[in-house]
């Protein structure tokens, strides 16, 4: 089974025998720091923003993928969009609605 990086890029042996021989030698810990995390979408907190997960079929996932990236938006963006306008009492406009 092929091993992926977070960006997709599959490695070879010869990546995967370097990362071990780097990680053999051991790892300076003493300069280590935490990367700071993203900033909090509500103002008024701190912290982390609370997640919301849901479940779709994968064609839907796909479908919102490609829509979000031809509008240079991400899915969390469209998805909050979503999630305001319905909070706020827009109306929805699904075909249980019409």
């Amino acid at each position: 089974m092929p091993v992926k990086t977070t960006s997709g890029r599959v490695l070879s042996d010869a990546d995967l025998d370097r990362l071990a021989e780097s990680a053999e030698q051991g790892f300076d810990l003493s300069t280590w720091r935490p990367r700071p995390g993203r900033p909090s979408l509500d103002a008024t907190a701190e912290g982390h923003s609370p997640r919301v997960e849901v479940r779709v079929p994968a064609a839907l996932r796909d479908q919102v993928r490609k829509r979000a990236a031809a509008e240079g938006r991400n899915v969390s963006d469209v998805l909050r969009e979503l999630l305001e306008a319905y909070a706020s009492g827009a109306p929805a406009k699904t075909a249980l609605h019409r």
